[in-house]
C-alpha cells in the first residue's frame, strides 16, 4: 500500500513539474478572402451596416504624417534636454535592457504570406472563376481573451462622422494650444466610422478543439441621388453624402479547423481559405 501512494505521488510531482516547463503553444493563422465571379447569389438591400470599429484592426492605412510628427516631436524633446539628463537615459536603458518575458497570448500581425498562401493567390489569381479580395495573417496564444480581428479591403463606401463640421475648429483650436496661443486643449473628437465594401471579423478561439469563427460582408454602395457622392473621400457623414441603402452578401460561418490542414469556408458570393499552424515556443517560468 505505501509503494502504491509513493508512484501517485511521485505521478503528481512529474506531472507538476512537466506542467511548469510545458511548452506554450501558439498559432499563426492565414485567411484569404476571395470572391466567386461566375456566381449569381442575389445580394440583400440593406439600410444599415454592422459597425466592426471595434475590432483589432491591422489593415487600416496609418495616418500619412504620424511617423513623421513622433519623430519631429522626439527631436525636438531630445533638443531641449540637457546632456545630463540625456546621458542619465542611456544608463537607464542599458540597465533594463533584461526584459521581461514576452506575454505567451501576444496579439502579433504578420505581413509576409508563407510559402502555402502565396501558391493559393497566385493560383487564384490566373483562375476563371475566383479572385482573391484580401489577405490577413496574425499570431496568437491559446489561451483566453481570444482576439476578434477586423477583416476588411481599403474600399471605402460609407464614412459616418457626426463631428464631421466641428473638426476643422477643433484641429485648430489644438494648433493654437500646442503653440500656447489658445487655449488649453479640450478633449479629442471621437473617429469617425468607417465602412468598407468588404468587411467583418474573424476570430480564432480554442476550447478543447480548434474553431474559426467568421463574420463577413460584400457591400455596395446604392445612391438614390441624381448626383451620387464618391465614397471615402468627402463623405462627412451627412444625409446627402449617404447611400441611400447598401446590396449586401454576406458569410458567417463558425467551425472546427485543424492544424497544418487547409480549411475552406464556401459562400455562393464569398470564400475563405483558412490555414492554421502551431509555432511551439519554450515557457521561460521557472520552478
Amino acid at each position: 500500500m505505501i509503494y502504491k501512494q509513493l508512484l501517485i505521488l511521485f505521478l503528481l510531482l512529474m506531472g507538476g513539474l512537466g506542467a511548469v516547463f510545458a511548452q506554450e503553444t501558439r498559432y499563426r493563422v492565414e485567411i484569404l478572402v476571395l470572391r466567386h465571379l461566375e456566381e449569381n447569389d442575389q445580394p440583400l438591400e440593406q439600410q444599415e451596416l454592422p459597425d466592426y470599429s471595434m475590432s483589432v484592426d491591422f489593415l487600416t492605412p496609418a495616418a500619412e504624417n504620424a511617423d513623421e510628427n513622433d519623430a519631429s516631436a522626439e527631436a525636438a524633446d531630445a533638443t531641449d534636454q540637457p546632456a545630463e539628463d540625456v546621458a542619465e537615459d542611456a544608463t537607464l536603458e542599458t540597465a533594463d535592457l533584461a526584459e521581461p518575458p514576452l506575454d505567451p497570448n501576444r496579439l502579433v500581425h504578420i505581413e509576409e504570406m508563407s510559402s502555402v498562401m502565396q501558391e493559393t493567390w497566385r493560383r487564384l489569381r490566373l483562375s476563371g472563376p475566383f479572385r482573391p479580395e484580401q489577405y490577413l495573417s496574425w499570431e496568437q496564444g491559446n489561451q483566453e481573451p481570444f482576439p476578434t480581428l477586423r477583416l476588411h479591403d481599403l474600399t471605402v463606401v460609407m464614412v459616418d462622422d457626426p463631428w464631421a463640421e466641428s473638426r476643422p475648429q477643433a484641429a485648430e483650436a489644438a494648433r493654437l494650444a500646442a503653440m500656447g496661443d489658445g487655449e488649453i486643449e479640450g478633449p479629442a473628437l471621437p473617429d469617425p466610422v468607417v465602412y468598407y465594401r468588404l468587411d467583418g471579423t474573424v476570430t480564432l478561439r480554442r476550447t478543447r478543439f480548434l474553431h474559426l469563427e467568421l463574420d463577413l460582408q460584400f457591400r455596395e454602395p446604392v445612391f438614390t441621388q441624381d448626383i451620387p457622392a464618391v465614397p471615402g473621400a468627402g463623405n462627412t457623414g451627412t444625409q446627402a453624402d449617404r447611400p441611400s441603402s447598401f446590396l449586401v452578401h454576406t458569410l458567417k460561418q463558425s467551425r472546427q479547423v485543424r492544424t497544418g490542414r487547409m480549411e475552406y469556408f464556401d459562400g455562393p458570393f464569398l470564400g475563405v481559405l483558412a490555414w492554421v499552424t502551431e509555432v511551439e515556443e519554450d515557457s521561460e517560468e521557472s520552478p
